[in-house]
């Protein structure tokens, strides 16, 4: 009894000094407050599963680069001819914009390497219905070379129309690639479906794949990304996975909202270079080679575009502080949608400055949810919200998974980037970001026409919510900046 006793006791003391070294860690890697707090009170309350959770997930990969090609810094030498006319492609539209867009021109370029273009085409969808035809079509008139980049890609029906012409066009010679995120895709398809992918000379590569024990460690850092290159001339990105669900709801919605873009001209070749610095950072292959930037037709659109770029290694959170800085720069109207919403504090307090400024806030999450969680965790911040001044909206059609931030009249971004912290600082991101006021007229358009399927949150809703669902969501919001 006495050694079994021993035994246990060496254990229990190791354990709190393996304890005390986490919590050490955890101050000093001087995250936000709220942040160190939920981490700590994770490792308090849920003894062993919380630190195991915190080597999975909380260490600050920021200090220890979990990635070793970024694309914010890869891809420079092929990117050559639309880097060196940066400087007078700004000092063109330092004549045409006004200071506050500047201002995210230059933040973007800065924290992300967000290179500006203007020879561009955008096309905007808004539901997967219409995505999928075009990209399908898209994809039967390939003639090179396709990467594509998915978080989710389900054997299901669409899944499997689609991978039956990547087939074809690879068995036609043409170089077709697919990464797959390990996490999203987990048990998304079958093993027949992903067999079949290889046999037909697809090259098929995991970010950080799950089965793998040495990325294993990294299973929260996601690759929440969405892209499709084609020839190197047409692109996709936006906040739509490959799934039935896209199209009819699924089996637990009516519907699904989502909002897609389709891109041509110079912006394409900032897609691509995203594309293969993570190809490289999942064991592809270097792909360094001009042919995959083909030189770009003259449009006579003019739109000035930007890709901005975010993971848990960059050397900035630059999703999160382009929000911040669109919303603060707000002068007349601020359109923001989102699936989730569980933001860091300054974010909350960007909106409620905002709100308290005079400007128009409205912001739209689903009122479906497919997490309760996050679900439970967003209404706590309802009351400050309301109180600044902010307009709620519940959207109640089906689920609502559209990422958009739209400002005044020329300013809005499209991508994969949810507003909470996990997209922000923990997922890797893609957005595109407008300066246009035609396309920024089609997303408040959008938006006004969900707005015809939402219910207002409003103080008085928020009182009669009992205290026990009071205490339940405040409960989550403890650790929500973990979640």
């Amino acid at each position: 009894m006495s050694g079994i006793i021993s035994v246990t006791g060496i254990f229990y003391v190791g354990y709190l000094l393996f304890t005390a070294i986490l919590v050490i860690r955890i101050l000093l890697d001087n995250n936000s407050p709220e942040v160190s707090v939920a981490w700590l009170l994770s490792i308090l309350f849920l003894p062993y599963l919380g630190a195991i959770l915190y080597i999975l997930g909380g260490i600050n990969w920021k200090k220890h680069k979990i990635l070793k090609h970024r694309p914010e810094i890869t891809s420079q030498e092929e990117l050559g001819p639309i880097l060196s006319r940066q400087k007078e492609i700004m000092g063109s539209l330092s004549t045409t914009i006004d200071n506050d867009i500047a201002k995210t021109i230059t933040l973007a370029l800065q924290s992300s390497s967000a290179v500006i273009t203007m020879n561009n085409f955008s096309r905007l969808f808004l539901s997967g219905k219409e995505l999928f035809e075009s990209l399908i079509s898209d994809l039967e008139k390939a003639e090179k070379s396709i990467h594509l980049e998915y978080y989710i890609f389900r054997s299901d029906e669409i899944g499997n129309r689609i991978a039956d012409i990547l087939k074809d066009k690879s068995e036609q010679g043409l170089e077709v690639r697919i990464l797959f995120d390990g996490v999203g895709c987990f048990s998304k398809m079958s093993r027949k479906f992903k067999r079949s992918l290889r046999e037909s000379g697809i090259i098929v590569k995991y970010f950080l794949d799950p089965t793998n024990v040495l990325a294993g460690r990294l299973l929260n850092y996601c690759n929440h990304r969405k892209i499709v290159v084609i020839d190197g001339d047409i692109a996709y990105t936006g906040g739509m996975n490959i799934g039935d669900e896209y199209l009819d709801g699924g089996s637990k919605f009516n519907s699904w909202r989502d909002t897609h873009v389709r891109l041509e001209g110079e912006v394409v070749h900032m897609l691509q270079s995203v594309f293969l610095s993570d190809w490289i950072n999942s064991g592809g292959e270097a792909l360094e080679n001009p042919k995959y930037f083909p030189e770009t037709e003259t449009t006579t659109e003019n739109l000035p575009m930007q890709i901005v770029v975010s993971g848990p290694d960059s050397d900035w959170y630059s999703l999160e502080k382009l929000y911040m800085t669109i919303i603060m720069n707000a002068n007349r109207v601020v359109y923001l949608q989102t699936p989730y919403f569980i933001p860091s504090s300054s974010l909350l307090n960007a909106l409620e400055t905002a709100a308290l400024c005079g400007v128009e806030v409205n912001l739209m999450i689903t009122g479906v949810p497919d997490k309760k969680i996050p679900f439970w965790v967003a209404h706590t911040y309802f009351d400050s919200l309301i109180a600044a001044g902010v307009n709620i909206y519940l959207y109640q059609k089906g689920f609502l998974h559209s990422k958009v931030l739209i400002v005044d009249d020329t300013i809005s971004t499209v991508g994969s980037c949810n507003v909470d912290i996990r997209s922000f600082h923990l997922n890797y991101e893609i957005n595109t970001v407008y300066y246009s006021r035609k396309i920024t007229a089609e997303l408040k358009e959008s938006f006004k026409t969900d707005l015809e399927f939402c219910i207002k949150i409003n103080d008085i809703d928020r009182k009669k919510e009992n205290v026990l669902g009071h205490l339940r969501n405040s409960i989550f919001r403890i650790i929500s900046p973990v979640l």
